[in-house]
């Protein structure tokens, strides 16, 4: 009963934001995203969790129910989520969503949760290979989005609604880019450019929203009337609580387009270096109804530099 109602509040979901994943487009931060696989769990139910987790590696949970909980708190460390049996036996989750992101001093406080016998910390990454700073811990098990995707498809037991999920999660990894893992010095982040194209092109800078979730890359390309048209490198940025007035490099800038400009308006800001304008990346991306959509959807995207080098249409990013 319980999987019915969540299955026909996805469709209604579905139905608001039409192609897009039931997970949302909206948000790239890790506790969404671990969040979105621990639904996938809780749904498949306690078998289906046990292969899950054995395939990460040697865990075997017992054979009892497993309860999930998301964004928990313990000893002053949150993290993403708990699968535990009885309180006895227990598997911390923690993510991540871009490249060696780890940090120390929040890998010592999960180290310190997980100072049972029976704990075990799950650490999810973007990278091709375990990163350094885990390898010496034999309590973490290690796995990027890729693979765990890859587990989820070949034990899916092809039953609703988790058939659904599992379709449905793989859309939303996708739109994150957390399904090719790419080095930062082949990143592209592409920001809405309705305002930030012109701006930059005149003015080598772009700012946005302050301390607005981004992946480390070293170029920007803008989405801008239909296309993608331009791309540069990030000489410096991204940096939050940023006052524009601060440097004078912007003086003309802030005068002729935000006069009433105050400090208090902070932002994250990027300094560019123009390497092309004239990159002609269609996008002839439509929704169900045939009407045209925007590639950004008020996120930032991402692709390679050797993608926007031989794209056509957004299609080939």
């Amino acid at each position: 009963m319980l999987a019915e109602i969540i299955l026909q509040q996805h469709i209604k979901i579905m139905g608001k934001i039409e192609s897009h994943s039931i997970f949302g487009n909206y948000s790239q931060t890790e506790n969404k995203v671990t969040s979105a696989f621990l639904q996938i769990l809780k749904i498949g139910g306690t078998e289906f969790i046990g292969k899950v987790i054995s395939q990460l590696d040697d865990i075997e949970f017992p054979s009892s129910e497993i309860n999930i909980v998301t964004q928990e708190k313990e000893n002053k460390n949150i993290y993403d989520g708990l699968l535990e049996c009885n309180f006895a036996f227990r598997v911390l989750v923690e993510s991540k969503i871009q490249s060696e992101k780890i940090n120390k001093t929040q890998l010592d406080g999960l180290l310190a949760n997980a100072s049972n016998p029976n704990d075990y910390i799950i650490y999810i990454t973007t990278d091709n290979k375990k990163p350094e700073i885990l390898k010496n811990y034999e309590k973490i098990y290690w796995s990027n989005w890729k693979n765990i995707l890859e587990i989820l498809q070949e034990l899916n037991p092809k039953t609703e609604p988790i058939n659904f999920l599992i379709y449905e999660f793989e859309k939303y990894l996708d739109f994150l880019n957390l399904l090719e893992v790419v080095n930062d010095e082949q990143r592209v982040q592409i920001a809405a450019g309705s305002y930030g194209e012109p701006i930059a092109l005149k003015y080598n800078f772009y700012a946005c929203q302050n301390h607005r979730t981004s992946r480390d890359s070293k170029y920007l390309a803008f989405y801008n009337n239909r296309g993608i048209h331009s791309l540069f490198e990030i000489v410096e940025g991204p940096i939050n609580d940023y006052i524009l007035s601060s440097n004078i490099e912007l003086n003309e800038y802030l005068k002729i387009y935000e006069p009433n400009y105050s400090e208090k308006d902070k932002r994250q800001y990027y300094k560019l270096k123009l390497i092309s304008d004239s990159l002609n990346i269609k996008h002839n991306g439509k929704n169900k109804k045939g009407k045209r959509t925007a590639y950004t959807m008020g996120v930032f995207r991402y692709t390679t530099i050797e993608k926007i080098n031989s794209a056509k249409t957004t299609d080939d990013l």
